[in-house]
């Protein structure tokens, strides 16, 4: 009898070693094997798992590739939800700037009449520069302290500048700061409820402006408390903050 009872804790150790052994791994589990599992699920059209998986190391863990997104697109598409998969084509565009999925994003949008989706070369540009504008801003700074120097240098041999180096100069100091002021990157969103009111103004009891259905896409202009501020049509409108879901990385 008392043989049997000094088992218990032995047993009791073992056990408990291996819940903290399995509960360790299942939380140090790595994005990089998160994501085989969900690929792994993908391939036997196990769809609903593995976008359960994907959806949570981009939200979560923040991590997203673009073949996930493209995936999780696909996965959304099939059970008809054409509006998460419109918004998760555009995050595979703002990953990639892949200008193919933009025909994509046009045909879907136009199939069920959703405004917001077209693009032309000058935004596709200005994406370019958002998601480079350091690389960008520093490459002209560069540039104009190589030509301040070159100014300075030539004043001080011939005690005159040569005029190409100062016109040079003033048009990248207008070219910044028009990149910087007036290039400012305007988040995109994507409507979610089903029926949303557009307001003229950030309250409930402001005029009503019009009543849209979701799907559609809205350049963000500015935020206030619990209503956002959006270009609609040519005109500026306030939305609840949850009727939106704001297309970003």
């Amino acid at each position: 009898m008392i043989k049997s009872q000094n088992h218990i804790p032995k047993l009791l150790i073992i056990f408990l070693a291996t819940f903290i052994s399995i509960s360790y791994s299942a939380f140090c589990e790595s994005p990089k094997e998160k994501l085989n599992l969900a690929d792994s699920l993908f391939k036997q059209k196990k769809y609903t798992q593995s976008f359960e998986l994907y959806e949570d190391l981009l939200h979560s863990e923040h991590k997203a590739t673009s073949v996930m997104l493209l995936k999780m697109a696909f996965i959304k598409e099939g059970l008809g939800d054409f509006t998460d998969a419109l918004y998760y084509l555009d995050l595979y565009y703002l990953k990639t700037f892949n200008k193919k999925v933009l025909k994509k994003m046009e045909n879907l949008a136009e199939e069920k009449k959703l405004t917001g989706y077209n693009y032309d070369d000058a935004a596709f540009f200005l994406n370019m520069y958002h998601q480079y504008q350091l690389q960008v801003d520093l490459f002209i700074i560069g540039l104009i302290f190589l030509i301040f120097g070159m100014l300075f240098y030539q004043k001080k041999l011939n005690n005159s500048a040569s005029k190409f180096p100062a016109i040079a100069f003033i048009s990248l100091l207008v070219v910044i700061l028009i990149i910087n002021n007036f290039g400012r990157e305007h988040t995109k969103a994507i409507i979610t409820a089903p029926t949303a009111y557009l307001m003229k103004g950030p309250s409930p009891g402001s005029d009503l402006l019009e009543i849209v259905s979701k799907g559609h896409r809205v350049d963000i202009l500015g935020k206030d408390d619990n209503w956002v501020k959006i270009s609609w049509n040519g005109q500026t409108a306030y939305i609840k903050s949850n009727n939106l879901k704001p297309v970003k990385l």
